[in-house]
């Protein structure tokens, strides 16, 4: 026999683990969470009350045997698991009086270190930094360290999962034994193996290549290590975690940052409107290889990854309000903290310049705005974004982006403001959820008192957004005498809700008028600090040709309130939220 041949063995989990394996520190880390865990073990326990004499078949693991040991290409994830749940089973035997010899030699077996000592090796051995010593622990039963990391934490997790289950499901410990027994010899997986990792990472993604076994982003990392010499693996390995440990820390689904990054860096024209879905990830990579040159210049294209993953981190969530980052903030205010969108076209402008850049980070809170107010669909959203990508991705300086602003960014907005207007006027908390109104009434109160102060936009909204801020309905909601405010029973459901009876008000004044009349009302909101409150019932002047007078030629009073004034002030708030989202 010759060390190119591939072998393939059936075995149970007794006979497999009689063997030593290897999860090297190139393979995604443990990533199981109970959930997974549980259904395993509920598949077990259907299976073995089904027939406890009947194999039951755990599916197949990819290996490269270099000599003594395995390496596990594919089906750490299970075989770790398995690995645990000797692991509890040999503490709750050992807890019990049971004999535990035989599982202990599943678990490991002794051998001779280099000073000649004898140690136990164990047989399945994690070769990734953010494991440590935790199976050590978890074999001899030991408490969780307070320095866990994430894979750590998720080792610690599984193996208490399963010994909630013994506990729950074989409280004799008999009964247990049974269906250990059941476990060892009954189960059944194959086991392929290969003496050269190329092959090995070939089957692995013949296995996959279909995206069954694993997502995208596995396959698309065995792609690329596929592409480079073995002893180059921990060097690509390295920038290969930072890719994933970016997108945990945010808890980014990593398909979808592999999504944005795809459609904003390539062309995707191939695909039905241009959008490239999740499950479509793994063929389209494997047919565009011209493209991203990930078989020539691996370490390349990863590094465009790690790029990107970091301007992807940034752009979610920026951690100051300069170059643009304001506009940026503003985003998940208005269109929900899961919106992500707009990171596509971020993304593909990864050429422009510093100031092109800011420039375009308003442009686009514009065209969130305006894809929210008039209700336009998500796929027709993205659908659009993709297409301006491929032209996003070639511009460089401020003409640039202005000559593609107006002829592609303008026209498809314009399209979309057809009834802006009338989407605009009927809106209130009837038509849109509370949290994009108050952003609309924050971002028009912000703009408001920055023009008072002399400057052309609004700044941070951090402190209109706040939970003491809250949204004031001028008109009351329960109102005895509607008909003093111009309203029939018909009408007042409609306008009570409507954007022009409403406005920000801080929380210790709104508390000391209540449902009081609008007379009334107006003497406590002159003591509100936003102006656009603060002036519902009389504008203050101040000079000719101040920064004030010049704001109040925007704004207008409204000494009775009524449907009328209700409406005229959302025509007034229409008229400045057009000078503010202007695109």
């Amino acid at each position: 026999m010759t060390d190119t041949y591939i072998q393939y063995n059936d075995l149970s989990i007794d006979s497999a683990f009689k063997d030593h394996y290897v999860v090297p520190d190139y393979q995604r880390e443990y990533v199981w969470s109970g959930k997974q865990v549980e259904q395993l073990l509920d598949d077990l326990v259907e299976a073995y009350d089904a027939d406890s004499k009947k194999a039951y078949f755990l599916g197949t693991i990819v290996t490269y045997h270099p000599g003594s040991y395995y390496e596990l290409i594919d089906g750490q994830q299970r075989l770790t698991t398995f690995f645990l749940l000797l692991c509890a089973v040999k503490n709750i035997y050992s807890a019990a009086g049971e004999e535990t010899s035989v599982i202990k030699n599943l678990i490991y077996s002794p051998t001779m270190n280099e000073s000649g000592d004898t140690v136990n090796r164990y047989h399945l051995q994690l070769q990734y930094e953010d494991t440590g010593n935790c199976l050590e622990l978890i074999e001899q039963g030991r408490e969780a360290p307070d320095d866990l990391t994430l894979s750590g934490r998720r080792l610690f997790e599984a193996y208490q999962c399963i010994c909630g289950f013994f506990s729950e499901r074989f409280p004799n410990i008999a009964d247990m034994k049974k269906f250990v027994f059941f476990l060892l010899n009954k189960t059944s997986f194959v086991r392929i193996k290969t003496y050269d990792i190329a092959d090995a990472l070939k089957i692995f993604e013949t296995i996959n290549q279909r995206g069954m076994g694993l997502d995208p982003m596995d396959l698309l990392k065995n792609m690329v290590f596929r592409q480079v010499d073995r002893d180059r693996f921990k060097e690509l390995n390295m920038d290969w975690k930072s890719i994933t440990h970016s997108l945990e820390e945010i808890d980014e689904k990593p398909l979808r940052f592999l999504r944005y990054f795809i459609m904003a860096n390539y062309d995707t024209s191939g695909e039905r409107d241009g959008i490239l879905r999740e499950d479509q990830i793994y063929s389209w990579l494997s047919r565009n290889n011209a493209q991203c040159r990930y078989e020539e210049a691996p370490f390349q294209f990863v590094q465009k990854m790690k790029q990107s993953v970091a301007l992807y981190v940034k752009y979610r969530s920026p951690s100051d309000s300069s170059g643009g980052n304001i506009h940026l903030k503003n985003i998940p205010l208005l269109a929900g903290q899961s919106y992500r969108l707009h990171l596509m076209l971020l993304l593909a402008a990864s050429r422009m310049d510093v100031d092109a850049l800011a420039q375009f980070k308003g442009v686009v809170e514009s065209v969130v705005y305006y894809s929210v107010i008039n209700k336009i669909t998500t796929n027709t959203t993205e659908r659009i974004f993709v297409a301006w990508c491929r032209d996003i991705r070639n511009i460089s300086t401020v003409p640039e982006l202005d000559a593609f602003v107006r002829t592609v960014i303008v026209p498809t907005v314009d399209d979309w403001k057809r009834e802006n207007e009338s989407n605009f006027l009927r809106l209130g908390l009837n038509s849109m959820q509370q949290y994009r109104i108050k952003f609309i009434l924050g971002k028009i109160t912000a703009y408001v008192d920055a023009l008072r102060l002399g400057a052309s936009e609004a700044g941070e909204l951090k402190s209109y957004m706040q939970s003491g801020i809250e949204i004031e309905h001028i008109m009351p909601r329960t109102c005895a005498d509607k008909a003093a405010y111009g309203m029939s029973e018909e009408d007042f459901p409609i306008y009570i809700n409507r954007l022009g009876n409403l406005t920000l008000l801080e929380n210790s004044i709104n508390k000391s008028i209540q449902n009081d009349v609008y007379a009334h009302k107006a003497q406590s909101y002159r003591q509100s600090k936003f102006y656009l409150t603060s002036s519902l019932s009389g504008l203050t002047d101040q000079g000719h040709d101040t920064a004030i007078n010049r704001t109040n030629q925007l704004l207008r009073a409204w000494p009775t309130w009524d449907k009328q004034a209700i409406e005229e002030r959302q025509r007034m708030l229409y008229a400045l939220s057009e000078m503010i989202w202007k695109i």
